[in-house]
Protein backbone atom coordinates (compact mmCIF):
# COMPACT_ATOMS: atom_id res chain seq x y z
CA UNK A 1 0.00 0.00 0.00
CA UNK A 2 1.51 3.10 -0.65
CA UNK A 3 2.43 5.76 1.76
CA UNK A 4 -1.04 8.10 1.05
CA UNK A 5 -2.73 4.90 1.82
CA UNK A 6 -0.93 4.35 5.22
CA UNK A 7 -1.21 8.03 6.46
CA UNK A 8 -5.35 7.74 6.14
CA UNK A 9 -5.09 4.30 7.79
CA UNK A 10 -6.67 4.88 10.92
CA UNK A 11 -4.72 4.59 14.13
CA UNK A 12 -6.66 2.02 15.91
CA UNK A 13 -6.65 -0.57 12.91
CA UNK A 14 -9.15 -3.13 14.24
CA UNK A 15 -9.43 -6.56 16.63
CA UNK A 16 -8.89 -9.67 14.42
CA UNK A 17 -9.62 -13.20 14.60
CA UNK A 18 -6.70 -15.24 12.48
CA UNK A 19 -8.05 -19.21 11.88
CA UNK A 20 -5.62 -21.94 10.84
CA UNK A 21 -4.79 -25.35 11.71
CA UNK A 22 -1.12 -24.96 11.07
CA UNK A 23 0.84 -23.82 13.50
CA UNK A 24 3.35 -22.38 11.44
CA UNK A 25 1.14 -20.50 8.95
CA UNK A 26 -1.32 -19.12 12.07
CA UNK A 27 2.07 -17.88 13.58
CA UNK A 28 3.38 -16.53 10.26
CA UNK A 29 -0.28 -14.75 9.87
CA UNK A 30 -0.53 -13.62 13.11
CA UNK A 31 2.75 -11.78 12.80
CA UNK A 32 1.78 -10.06 9.75
CA UNK A 33 -1.33 -9.10 10.99
CA UNK A 34 0.41 -7.54 14.34
CA UNK A 35 3.50 -5.81 12.71
CA UNK A 36 0.35 -3.90 10.45
CA UNK A 37 -0.62 -2.35 13.77
CA UNK A 38 -4.15 -4.98 14.08
CA UNK A 39 -4.37 -6.81 17.76
CA UNK A 40 -5.03 -10.31 16.93
CA UNK A 41 -7.14 -13.53 18.91
CA UNK A 42 -6.02 -16.89 17.17
CA UNK A 43 -7.56 -20.27 16.64
CA UNK A 44 -6.17 -23.58 15.35
CA UNK A 45 -10.11 -25.00 14.30
CA UNK A 46 -13.13 -24.10 13.63
CA UNK A 47 -14.53 -25.03 16.81
CA UNK A 48 -11.89 -23.17 18.84
CA UNK A 49 -12.92 -19.94 16.29
CA UNK A 50 -16.29 -20.37 17.07
CA UNK A 51 -15.84 -20.51 20.69
CA UNK A 52 -13.51 -17.52 20.84
CA UNK A 53 -16.33 -15.71 18.52
CA UNK A 54 -19.03 -16.69 20.61
CA UNK A 55 -16.75 -14.19 23.64
CA UNK A 56 -16.24 -11.70 21.19
CA UNK A 57 -18.05 -11.04 18.74
CA UNK A 58 -19.37 -7.61 19.37
CA UNK A 59 -15.38 -6.63 19.18
CA UNK A 60 -14.31 -8.60 16.68
CA UNK A 61 -13.63 -6.25 13.32
CA UNK A 62 -12.49 -9.04 11.02
CA UNK A 63 -11.87 -13.23 10.81
CA UNK A 64 -9.43 -14.47 8.35
CA UNK A 65 -10.27 -17.83 8.33
CA UNK A 66 -8.51 -20.71 6.20
CA UNK A 67 -10.93 -22.76 4.33
CA UNK A 68 -8.36 -26.12 4.16
CA UNK A 69 -9.26 -27.45 7.72
CA UNK A 70 -9.66 -31.39 9.27
CA UNK A 71 -13.15 -31.95 11.02
CA UNK A 72 -14.89 -28.31 10.12
CA UNK A 73 -13.68 -26.58 7.01
CA UNK A 74 -14.15 -22.92 6.49
CA UNK A 75 -16.98 -22.91 5.08
CA UNK A 76 -18.84 -25.08 7.60
CA UNK A 77 -17.47 -22.05 9.94
CA UNK A 78 -18.70 -20.14 7.84
CA UNK A 79 -22.53 -21.25 7.73
CA UNK A 80 -22.17 -21.67 11.99
CA UNK A 81 -21.33 -17.75 12.11
CA UNK A 82 -23.99 -16.70 9.54
CA UNK A 83 -26.39 -18.41 12.02
CA UNK A 84 -25.51 -16.67 14.76
CA UNK A 85 -27.00 -13.10 15.69
CA UNK A 86 -24.40 -12.15 17.22
CA UNK A 87 -21.69 -12.72 14.37
CA UNK A 88 -23.06 -12.67 11.36
CA UNK A 89 -22.11 -8.98 10.79
CA UNK A 90 -18.35 -9.67 10.81
CA UNK A 91 -16.62 -9.40 7.66
CA UNK A 92 -14.75 -12.38 7.20
CA UNK A 93 -11.74 -12.98 4.78
CA UNK A 94 -11.25 -16.44 3.20
CA UNK A 95 -7.38 -17.80 2.96
CA UNK A 96 -7.03 -21.00 0.11
CA UNK A 97 -4.94 -22.10 -2.07
CA UNK A 98 -6.84 -22.51 -4.79
CA UNK A 99 -8.13 -19.86 -7.01
CA UNK A 100 -11.07 -21.80 -9.30
CA UNK A 101 -13.66 -19.76 -10.30
CA UNK A 102 -16.49 -21.96 -9.32
CA UNK A 103 -14.51 -21.93 -5.72
CA UNK A 104 -13.86 -19.05 -5.49
CA UNK A 105 -18.30 -18.24 -5.86
CA UNK A 106 -18.59 -20.90 -3.26
CA UNK A 107 -17.25 -18.75 -0.90
CA UNK A 108 -18.61 -15.35 -1.80
CA UNK A 109 -22.16 -17.31 -1.83
CA UNK A 110 -21.78 -18.98 1.13
CA UNK A 111 -21.46 -14.79 2.68
CA UNK A 112 -17.32 -13.93 2.34
CA UNK A 113 -16.83 -11.08 2.75
CA UNK A 114 -13.62 -11.77 0.44
CA UNK A 115 -12.02 -14.65 -1.29
CA UNK A 116 -7.90 -14.52 -1.11
CA UNK A 117 -5.76 -17.44 -2.44
CA UNK A 118 -2.23 -18.17 -1.32
CA UNK A 119 0.12 -16.94 -1.76
CA UNK A 120 -0.30 -13.28 -1.83
CA UNK A 121 1.06 -10.10 -2.18
CA UNK A 122 1.02 -7.96 1.37
CA UNK A 123 0.12 -4.77 0.11
CA UNK A 124 -3.12 -6.41 -1.51
CA UNK A 125 -3.69 -8.35 1.88
CA UNK A 126 -3.35 -5.03 3.43
CA UNK A 127 -5.67 -3.26 1.32
CA UNK A 128 -8.23 -6.12 1.54
CA UNK A 129 -8.35 -6.05 5.59
CA UNK A 130 -8.39 -2.04 5.25
CA UNK A 131 -11.84 -2.97 3.38
CA UNK A 132 -13.02 -5.25 4.89
CA UNK A 133 -12.62 -3.17 8.56
CA UNK A 134 -14.23 -0.37 6.79
CA UNK A 135 -17.29 -2.69 6.12
CA UNK A 136 -17.28 -3.89 9.20
CA UNK A 137 -17.56 -0.34 11.43
CA UNK A 138 -19.92 0.53 8.40
CA UNK A 139 -22.36 -2.75 9.69
CA UNK A 140 -21.73 -1.96 12.96
CA UNK A 141 -23.19 1.98 12.78
CA UNK A 142 -25.93 1.33 10.48
CA UNK A 143 -27.00 -1.14 13.00
CA UNK A 144 -26.64 1.46 16.18
CA UNK A 145 -28.45 4.19 14.16
CA UNK A 146 -30.79 1.10 13.52
CA UNK A 147 -32.13 1.01 16.75
CA UNK A 148 -32.17 4.58 17.22
CA UNK A 149 -34.56 4.74 14.58
CA UNK A 150 -36.85 2.04 16.13
CA UNK A 151 -40.20 3.73 16.58
CA UNK A 152 -43.82 3.31 15.15
CA UNK A 153 -43.00 2.80 11.65
CA UNK A 154 -46.14 0.07 11.51
CA UNK A 155 -48.11 3.18 10.62
CA UNK A 156 -45.98 4.52 7.52
CA UNK A 157 -47.46 2.98 4.53
CA UNK A 158 -46.25 5.53 1.48
CA UNK A 159 -43.52 7.99 1.37
CA UNK A 160 -41.23 9.91 -0.89
CA UNK A 161 -37.59 10.88 -0.11
CA UNK A 162 -35.29 12.95 -1.67
CA UNK A 163 -31.29 12.67 -0.92
CA UNK A 164 -28.04 14.15 -2.81
CA UNK A 165 -24.90 13.01 -0.15
CA UNK A 166 -23.88 9.55 1.10
CA UNK A 167 -24.30 10.51 4.37
CA UNK A 168 -28.11 11.06 3.78
CA UNK A 169 -28.29 7.87 1.96
CA UNK A 170 -26.86 5.91 5.15
CA UNK A 171 -29.47 7.79 7.22
CA UNK A 172 -32.13 6.86 5.14
CA UNK A 173 -31.38 3.48 5.15
CA UNK A 174 -31.74 3.24 8.78
CA UNK A 175 -34.84 4.84 8.61
CA UNK A 176 -36.69 3.12 6.02
CA UNK A 177 -34.91 -0.59 7.49
CA UNK A 178 -37.48 -0.37 10.36
CA UNK A 179 -40.44 0.01 7.93
CA UNK A 180 -39.77 -3.66 6.77
CA UNK A 181 -40.64 -6.85 8.35
CA UNK A 182 -36.84 -7.85 9.38
CA UNK A 183 -35.18 -4.60 9.70
CA UNK A 184 -32.01 -6.26 10.02
CA UNK A 185 -32.00 -7.93 6.71
CA UNK A 186 -33.14 -5.11 4.42
CA UNK A 187 -30.90 -2.72 6.61
CA UNK A 188 -27.70 -4.19 3.89
CA UNK A 189 -29.28 -4.29 0.76
CA UNK A 190 -31.21 -0.82 1.42
CA UNK A 191 -27.53 1.09 2.56
CA UNK A 192 -25.95 -0.89 -0.98
CA UNK A 193 -28.85 0.75 -3.32
CA UNK A 194 -28.91 3.75 -1.67
CA UNK A 195 -24.95 4.38 -1.53
CA UNK A 196 -24.88 3.47 -5.46
CA UNK A 197 -27.14 5.71 -6.09
CA UNK A 198 -25.25 8.29 -5.47
CA UNK A 199 -22.06 6.97 -5.71
CA UNK A 200 -21.95 5.46 -9.16
CA UNK A 201 -25.47 6.75 -10.56
CA UNK A 202 -25.54 10.71 -9.59
CA UNK A 203 -21.31 10.88 -8.69
CA UNK A 204 -20.58 8.75 -11.83
CA UNK A 205 -17.66 6.84 -9.79
CA UNK A 206 -17.15 3.98 -12.39
CA UNK A 207 -16.24 0.57 -10.83
CA UNK A 208 -12.42 0.79 -12.38
CA UNK A 209 -12.27 4.17 -10.55
CA UNK A 210 -13.92 3.31 -7.14
CA UNK A 211 -11.02 0.11 -7.23
CA UNK A 212 -8.69 2.91 -7.69
CA UNK A 213 -9.91 5.51 -5.16
CA UNK A 214 -10.16 1.84 -2.56
CA UNK A 215 -6.57 0.81 -3.35
CA UNK A 216 -5.27 4.60 -2.98
CA UNK A 217 -7.26 5.43 0.04
CA UNK A 218 -9.15 8.72 -1.68
CA UNK A 219 -12.62 6.74 -1.66
CA UNK A 220 -13.90 9.09 0.73
CA UNK A 221 -12.25 12.52 -0.14
CA UNK A 222 -13.56 11.73 -4.06
CA UNK A 223 -16.78 11.33 -2.82
CA UNK A 224 -16.94 14.53 -0.95
CA UNK A 225 -15.39 16.39 -3.76
CA UNK A 226 -17.76 15.16 -6.70
CA UNK A 227 -21.11 16.06 -3.90
CA UNK A 228 -19.76 19.66 -4.34
CA UNK A 229 -18.99 20.06 -7.76
CA UNK A 230 -21.12 22.61 -9.40
CA UNK A 231 -21.70 19.49 -12.39
CA UNK A 232 -22.72 17.00 -9.76
CA UNK A 233 -23.92 18.96 -6.68
CA UNK A 234 -27.78 19.79 -7.75
CA UNK A 235 -28.56 15.94 -9.27
CA UNK A 236 -31.29 14.11 -6.59
CA UNK A 237 -31.55 10.44 -5.84
CA UNK A 238 -35.67 10.07 -5.34
CA UNK A 239 -36.86 7.19 -3.35
CA UNK A 240 -40.29 6.08 -2.72
CA UNK A 241 -41.53 3.99 -0.30
CA UNK A 242 -44.44 1.90 -0.61
CA UNK A 243 -46.32 -1.00 1.77
CA UNK A 244 -49.66 -3.42 1.36
CA UNK A 245 -50.56 -6.35 3.30
CA UNK A 246 -48.55 -8.48 1.04
CA UNK A 247 -45.29 -6.75 -0.30
CA UNK A 248 -43.16 -3.94 0.81
CA UNK A 249 -41.51 -2.00 -2.35
CA UNK A 250 -38.83 0.59 -2.08
CA UNK A 251 -37.68 2.74 -5.76
CA UNK A 252 -34.70 4.31 -6.27
CA UNK A 253 -34.24 6.66 -8.97
CA UNK A 254 -30.73 8.82 -9.62
CA UNK A 255 -30.04 11.06 -12.41
CA UNK A 256 -26.97 9.35 -13.52
CA UNK A 257 -26.59 7.77 -17.10
CA UNK A 258 -27.41 4.25 -15.40
CA UNK A 259 -25.11 1.04 -16.32
CA UNK A 260 -25.54 -2.49 -17.30
CA UNK A 261 -26.98 -3.91 -14.10
CA UNK A 262 -27.11 -7.76 -15.38
CA UNK A 263 -23.74 -8.58 -14.20
CA UNK A 264 -24.06 -7.39 -11.12
CA UNK A 265 -26.86 -9.25 -10.08
CA UNK A 266 -25.01 -12.66 -9.09
CA UNK A 267 -21.94 -12.56 -7.93
CA UNK A 268 -19.25 -13.33 -11.22
CA UNK A 269 -16.13 -15.22 -9.90
CA UNK A 270 -14.03 -13.08 -12.50
CA UNK A 271 -14.52 -10.12 -10.16
CA UNK A 272 -15.15 -11.96 -6.66
CA UNK A 273 -11.51 -11.02 -6.18
CA UNK A 274 -11.68 -7.04 -6.44
CA UNK A 275 -11.95 -5.43 -3.31
CA UNK A 276 -15.95 -4.18 -3.91
CA UNK A 277 -18.97 -4.61 -5.95
CA UNK A 278 -20.96 -7.20 -4.15
CA UNK A 279 -23.95 -4.86 -3.27
CA UNK A 280 -26.35 -5.39 -5.60
CA UNK A 281 -26.09 -9.07 -5.33
CA UNK A 282 -25.93 -9.45 -1.85
CA UNK A 283 -29.08 -7.23 -1.77
CA UNK A 284 -30.68 -9.82 -4.27
CA UNK A 285 -29.71 -12.81 -3.02
CA UNK A 286 -30.41 -11.76 0.91
CA UNK A 287 -31.97 -8.95 1.38
CA UNK A 288 -35.25 -8.88 -0.88
CA UNK A 289 -37.67 -11.13 -2.55
CA UNK A 290 -37.52 -9.16 -6.28
CA UNK A 291 -34.79 -6.84 -7.32
CA UNK A 292 -36.04 -4.90 -10.51
CA UNK A 293 -34.15 -2.43 -12.51
CA UNK A 294 -35.31 -0.61 -15.45
CA UNK A 295 -33.34 -0.88 -19.00
CA UNK A 296 -31.18 2.17 -18.39
CA UNK A 297 -30.54 0.77 -14.85
CA UNK A 298 -30.82 4.33 -13.15
CA UNK A 299 -34.23 3.27 -11.53
CA UNK A 300 -34.27 -0.17 -9.07
CA UNK A 301 -37.05 -1.42 -7.06
CA UNK A 302 -36.75 -3.46 -4.55
CA UNK A 303 -39.36 -6.02 -3.34
CA UNK A 304 -39.46 -7.55 0.25
CA UNK A 305 -43.02 -10.10 0.52
CA UNK A 306 -43.91 -9.46 4.18
CA UNK A 307 -43.68 -12.88 5.65
CA UNK A 308 -40.14 -13.19 4.93
CA UNK A 309 -37.83 -14.96 6.96
CA UNK A 310 -34.78 -14.10 5.45
CA UNK A 311 -31.57 -13.47 7.94
CA UNK A 312 -28.39 -11.13 7.71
Amino acid sequence: MNEQSQQQMPQNLGRILAVDDDATSLLILRGLLEEQGYEVLDAQSGTEALCIVEREAQSLDVIVLDKMMPEMDGLQVVAHLKDDEKARHIPIVMLTGSNKPEEVKEGIDAGVFYYMTKPFEDNIFQSVLFSAIRESQRRKTLKSELKKHNTSFGFLNKAEFTIQKLDEAEDLACFLANCFSNPDTALPGLADLLVNAVEHGNLEIGYETKTQLLENGTWRAEIESRESDPAFQERVVRVEFLRNEQQTYVTITDQGKGFDWHKYLDIDPVRALDSHGRGIAQANKISFDELNYNKAGNQVIAVSHNNSKFIW
